[in-house]
């Protein structure tokens, strides 16, 4: 009887359990629906049915073989899964992992469909994916990779995940972030910026890189001279916090720097926060120290003075084609350099050697990545990299060198060159017109700047790389070496060299010279510049094979690239028919060859390539790449140096090109040679080749007509189709008119040129000229040559 009591409490517990249980299942119904007319069984697992223990079993087995474990042992699902919007997340686990799969992957949108409605009212689906573009161009993210720190309850309200990203500028970033989750009714995650950095959740807060520029690298000549360097100039500006009396402030720069009151206005007039320090003027760099203490007194009436470091030439226009200047940069630019720290505004590397070795004169841009509050100050630094100074450039330019060389050019439009033989080091390169890069730096207007762009003598243009030239009678020797190697040729052979030539064609071709000369050596025939003999040449090696001739002009380097590290070059033309059937379409006639024997009709050379072949014909016959950068000389570490390296062997035996040295001594010690009364006097012992070519310039009326034509050609249909003569110091007046009357309609300049080393028997250094105006290589560019040669060796500038 006992026991009777014990089971009536039993029963009545059970009874109140099964209450409860269907109070649970009635309030289970309120909340999730119950007898309301939405269908939400989407969000939820279908029950259990037969069987459904081995195939979830199955189905656990394939997530496992497709999905990833990573090294704290949390599962992460397979991506497809992850990235199937159409099933709800079976956790709040789930629901972070596929939202940063999502971002990871970079499909913003889809992750958007992760979020919170709270998240949908704050933001909307593009601004939110604008607000993951810019955060991650502003702190260089090129990706990231993520894992969510395991725990015990996969429907946590907050998971914490560990997001390593991978940053251009700053590297690796590790961050730990909180998501925090919401059923509604499936699971999402309820996004706030925190997500990306912890911290930039608060309203107004942006990310901002705080680039720090390291100091730039010098560039020095070979004995350490600065060329280019950093110098510190004055601003003055206001601060409007400061500014009590704004009309002394606008008297002071119009009255004190003679500034425009418009110009002014402008300036400190911006829409910027009134504690920011606003340039107005920068003071010129010689500005007495006086006046720039005068100017740091005002700084109670809010007028402010501050120190910044410029780029600074202290040669001026000297070397500037080869050296460059800084501009600030330009958009193309920026879009490519804002992952390495560039900003608006930055000055970076125009031509030469300041945009080649733009990177290494830069350094590394250094700096913070910070979250900062709505008016800009820093509340959270995320991480940072230190700057590193850019490293020196030292060139292979003497400035003793090159400021003789520039004036011995003095203000006549053309190049020079001055090239150690031995070593292929550049002394000089000189080009005219220039421009001063201090005035680049400065600040030019865009007027200002498109007069300097527009101006028909070209100032940009480094004329001795970028500029190609007709070689005329310095090509000569090419022709020569041709004749001795395959033409069946010696030097020692005597050939007419009459004043008309008349083998092919009605026309005559002439020499420079009007007399007959008789039969001479292939070695007078060089140094006295006949063309008749070259044409005879040249008939005779385009009968052997039309291609000899270009085949040799190649192994002296031209038509190709010298491969010199620092500037930009052209590759001239070395044509043949080849080369003229794929740009013209035409035959190569023998006319072609003959042109190309003087060094004129479709043959260009730069003046850098004809030096460089020079230097490889005074030595030993190899042709090597010139070199003007030196060396880059980093701080704290050892100078890498740019070696010298072979490009070609020019194609000649050993006697060949004794006799090509010889022949060209005799160019300016013998008293036929074109050279021997400039270099008369001359204490040295000079060897080289002077030339005079003509560019063919069409007359607009003429192009007007090709126009009209359509289909007409600039050339003719005849075989024969020679230039005028190569060398023309003693031309007389009725053999120009005649030449003028022969071509008209078109134009011929001529331009000079010269290329000598010295001394003969121990050449230490190699000068070539080219004058785009000059009339003849002997008497204009020859002088200018023996002035460099004499200046820098009696000097003893030459190592």
């Amino acid at each position: 009887m006992g026991d009777v009591p014990r089971l009536r409490n039993l029963s009545l517990r059970a009874w109140y359990l099964a209450v409860l249980l269907a109070a649970a299942l009635i309030l289970s119904g309120c909340l999730f629906g119950g007898e309301s007319d939405r269908d939400l069984s989407q969000y939820f697992p279908p029950p259990p049915q037969e069987g459904a223990e081995q195939a979830q079993e199955q189905t656990t087995t394939a997530s496992d073989t497709a999905g990833a474990t990573d090294a704290t042992g949390a599962y992460t699902p397979p991506a497809e899964e992850l990235e199937n919007l159409e099933v709800a997340p079976p956790s709040a686990r789930f629901a972070v992992q596929s939202f940063f799969h999502l971002i990871a992957t970079g499909d913003l949108r889809s992750a958007y469909q992760r979020t919170s409605t709270e998240t949908r009212e704050r933001i909307t689906v593009e601004a939110f994916e604008q607000r993951y573009r810019d955060v991650w161009a502003e702190a260089t993210i090129r990706g990231f990779t993520w894992e969510v720190v395991p725990q015990d309850d996969e429907n946590a309200s907050s998971h914490e995940v560990i997001v390593r990203y991978q940053t251009t500028f700053f590297g690796e970033i590790e961050e730990f972030v909180q998501a925090r989750t919401l059923r509604q009714p499936h699971w999402v995650v309820d996004w706030t910026p925190d997500l990306m950095f912890s911290g930039l959740g608060a309203p107004g807060y942006l990310i901002n890189a705080l680039i720090e520029t390291p100091a730039r690298g010098k560039i020095l000549d070979r004995n350490g001279v600065v060329l280019a360097g950093e110098t510190e100039i004055a601003i003055v500006g206001v601060h409007w916090d400061s500014i009590s009396d704004e009309e002394f402030v606008l008297d002071f720069f119009t009255e004190r720097l003679d500034m425009e009151e418009e110009d002014v206005r402008a300036l400190i007039y911006q829409d910027l926060p009134s504690y920011q320090f606003i340039p107005v003027a920068v003071l010129p760099i010689d500005t007495p120290p006086n006046v720039v203490a005068e100017f740091e007194q005002l700084a109670s009436d809010g007028v402010l003075l501050t120190r910044q470091t410029r780029r600074f030439y202290p040669f001026g226009d000297v070397a500037s084609h080869v050296i460059g200047y800084l501009q600030e940069i330009n958009p193309t630019e920026l879009a490519e350099w804002f992952v390495e720290g560039y900003r608006a505004g930055d000055m970076v590397g125009r031509d030469g050697i300041e945009q080649s070795f733009e990177r290494t004169l830069a350094g590394r841009r250094g700096g913070s990545l910070l979250i900062v509050d709505p008016i800009g100050r820093p509340v959270r630094e995320i991480t940072s990299r230190d700057a590193i100074p850019g490293a020196d450039i030292r060139l292979t330019l003497d400035v003793r060198v090159q400021e003789l060389a520039e004036t011995a050019l003095g203000e006549q439009p053309g190049a020079v060159v001055a090239i150690d033989p031995r070593s292929g080091h550049i002394l000089a390169m000189a080009s005219y017109p220039r421009i001063d890069p201090n005035t680049i730096v400065d600040g030019v207007t865009q007027e200002e700047y498109e007069t300097y762009f527009f101006d028909e003598r070209q100032p940009f243009i480094n004329r001795a790389v970028e500029q190609v030239y007709a070689p005329g009678s310095t090509f000569k020797v090419v022709t020569l070496a041709a004749a001795l190697e395959g033409g069946g040729y010696e030097i020692t052979d005597r050939i007419s060299c009459p004043a008309l030539w008349m083998e092919v064609g009605d026309q005559p071709l002439r020499n420079w010279k009007d007399e007959d000369q008789g039969r001479i050596t292939l070695s007078q025939a060089l140094a006295e510049s006949c063309n008749t003999v070259f044409y005879d040449i040249g008939l005779n090696l385009d009968r052997i094979d039309e291609r000899l001739l270009p085949s040799v002009a190649s192994g002296f380097g031209f038509g190709q690239s010298t491969g010199i590290v620092g500037l930009n070059e052209e590759d001239g033309v070395i044509p043949g028919p080849e080369w003229k059937d794929g740009q013209l379409n035409e035959a190569w006639f023998t006319g072609d060859t003959l042109n190309m024997s003087i060094g004129q009709g479709f043959v260009a050379v730069t003046v850098l390539q004809m030096a460089n072949a020079y230097a490889a014909l005074a030595t030993n016959g190899v042709v090597t790449t010139p070199i003007v950068a030196q060396s880059i000389e980093p701080h704290g570490r050892p100078p890498e140096v740019i070696d010298q390296r072979s490009i070609s062997v020019l194609p000649l035996s050993a006697d060949t090109l004794e006799q090509l040295q010889a022949a060209l001594r005799t160019t300016v010690s013998q008293p036929y040679g074109t050279g021997f009364y400039v270099f008369r006097g001359s204490v040295l012992r000079i060897a080289g080749k002077s030339g005079t070519a003509e560019d063919q310039v069409v007359e607009p009326e003429a192009l007007a007509d090709i126009d009209e034509e359509g289909d007409a050609e600039l050339a003719g249909d005849e075989e024969i189709d020679v230039e005028l003569n190569s060398e023309q110091e003693d031309q007389s007046d009725e053999q120009q008119a005649e030449a003028e009357a022969d071509n008209a309609p078109e134009r011929y300049f001529t331009h000079a040129w010269f290329s000598a080393w010295a001394n003969f028997e121990d050449p230490r250094l190699v000068v070539t000229v080219v004058l785009d105006d000059g009339k003849s290589g002997s008497d204009d560019a020859g002088p200018i040559v023996q002035r460099i040669l004499e200046g820098a060796i009696l000097n003893n500038w030459v190592p």
